[in-house]
C-alpha cells in the first residue's frame, strides 16, 4: 500500500538550519530525507508493539524467590 506523503513546513533558527544541511550532506541524503529518517527513529517509541510471548512467565510463578540472594543478603 503506497501512501502520499503529507507536506509539513517547519521553521528553524539559522544555526539549526546550518547543522541540518551539514548532517544531511554527511549522510549523503537530502535535508527532507534526513528529517524523515530522524523523525521515524523518534516516533518509533509511540508505535504499538506486541508483547513477547515470554512476558507472562513471571506472573505464572507460584512462589517468589528470596531477594537477599539477588542483592548479597545485606538488604
Amino acid at each position: 500500500m503506497v501512501f502520499k506523503k503529507k507536506k509539513v513546513t517547519i521553521s528553524l533558527d539559522p544555526e539549526d538550519d546550518r547543522l541540518l544541511t551539514r548532517a544531511a550532506r554527511e549522510r549523503g541524503v537530502s535535508r527532507a530525507e534526513f528529517i524523515r529518517r530522524q523523525l521515524a527513529l523518534v516516533l518509533e517509541q509511540y508505535r504499538p508493539h506486541p508483547k513477547p510471548n515470554s512476558a507472562g512467565v513471571v506472573r505464572e510463578l507460584r512462589e517468589r524467590g528470596n531477594e537477599r540472594e539477588l542483592f548479597g543478603g545485606s538488604r
